[in-house]
């Protein structure tokens, strides 16, 4: 298994309605950064994600899907979709 956090992390930025330069200045990396993160190729820092909790009052654990060997996650892309976008509805914490 492996943790796979930047597509979660660029769907909490399109979210927002944010390109990768505005998003990655909230949280105080480079763009370059960022992209390299949602692209799979480096995991944020714990300070990265400290920040984007703090920017976008988001829980780290959302952030976080755990992929099998065979490279599915254990939710379907709709059904993370879908808990995404509840989870950001008003007044839901």
């Amino acid at each position: 298994m492996m943790i796979n956090i930047g597509p979660n992390i660029r769907r909490l930025r399109k979210l927002n309605i944010m390109n990768q330069v505005e998003f990655s200045s909230k949280i105080g990396i480079s763009q370059g950064n960022l992209s390299e993160i949602e692209q799979g190729n480096c995991n944020p820092s714990f300070d990265t994600l400290l920040a984007i909790k703090k920017q976008f009052n988001c829980n780290i654990d959302d952030l976080i899907i755990i992929v099998k060997s065979n490279n599915s996650s254990v939710l379907s892309v709709g059904e993370l979709s879908m808990i995404s976008n509840y989870r950001f509805l008003d007044g839901l914490d």
